[in-house]
């Protein structure tokens, strides 16, 4: 993956992928496990894209986040992957203390390129690929241990053939779920709030996500899943959270633990709860 995301869903792609395969696939091993089919695929809290790269949808997409930047960065990588690759590549070679905090505190770049090359950058030596924000909406992460990132031209270019038939838009979450039409597939991350702690790591946006979107979140995907679209969601493993999908019809649930990459210790053995959602 090109961006280190605390939160990303590597992990997932690895280890569970089957989510993501019909019933009757699962059924019928011997014909092999294939993904769903579906018409076009919608993420609206895009992150790392991990599951967008892993399934490689065939037909449209519909890829949207509330954070300006990361949109910025996809569709520069997208449109340009050899000129993102090399100003990139200028800043790893200049990477030190001193050069990633005057890179943080240059809020102002107009040009699209430099501005999705600077996010990669910080993201790539950040602590633990956080995204974090000030009241403000700046960056302000600390730089982390992190001094190499290897990816290759190949890697970017990639990519960026991947996203050739997305639509990528910084958007409200709602307006991106409205879109999706019977049999196109959403796959739905959204930040881990519960009811009783609407407290994240990271401030995302100046406009956090709290219980009140969870909420509206988990109406907006039933009202799709009766339209007769293919759904699955992530999101914290919460009595409350679990409610709110479990006391309709037709939903799976799958209780799973990761290591939690935001521990100061990442030999502590600490595992994060997660539950996965899906309606078919």
């Amino acid at each position: 993956m090109l961006l280190k995301w605390a939160g990303g869903k590597s992990w997932l792609t690895k280890n569970y992928s089957y989510i993501f395969h019909s019933k009757e696939s699962l059924k019928n091993s011997l014909k092999g496990n294939k993904s769903i089919q579906f018409n076009n695929y919608i993420e609206p809290f895009l992150g790392s894209g991990a599951i967008f790269k892993y399934l490689k949808p065939k037909n449209g997409s519909i890829l949207s986040d509330i954070n300006s930047e990361l949109i910025c960065f996809y569709n520069c990588l997208k449109l340009d992957p050899e000129k993102l690759h090399f100003i990139t590549t200028m800043h790893m070679q200049k990477h030190s203390e001193d050069y990633y905090y005057k890179i943080r505190a240059n809020h102002s770049l107009d040009d699209n390129i430099e501005r999705a090359a600077r996010f990669l950058y910080l993201n790539r030596t950040c602590y633990n690929g956080i995204y974090r924000v000030n009241s403000k909406g700046e960056f302000n992460v600390p730089i982390g241990d992190s001094k190499r990132f290897n990816a290759s031209i190949e890697e970017f270019k990639t990519y960026s053939e991947i996203l050739n038939n997305a639509s990528i838009v910084q958007q409200d979450f709602k307006k991106t779920i409205n879109d999706a039409r019977k049999d196109d597939l959403i796959y739905v991350d959204p930040p881990y709030v519960t009811k009783s702690n609407e407290k994240t790591f990271d401030m995302y946006s100046v406009n956090q996500f709290n219980w009140k979107d969870q909420e509206e979140l988990a109406k907006i995907l039933e009202i799709k899943n009766k339209e007769g679209v293919h759904i699955v969601v992530s999101n914290i493993n919460d009595k409350d959270v679990t409610n709110l999908y479990l006391k309709t019809n037709g939903w799976n649930h799958l209780a799973l633990n990761r290591a939690n990459v935001m521990s100061y210790n990442a030999a502590d053995g600490k595992k994060y709860k997660e539950i996965l959602f899906k309606n078919f």
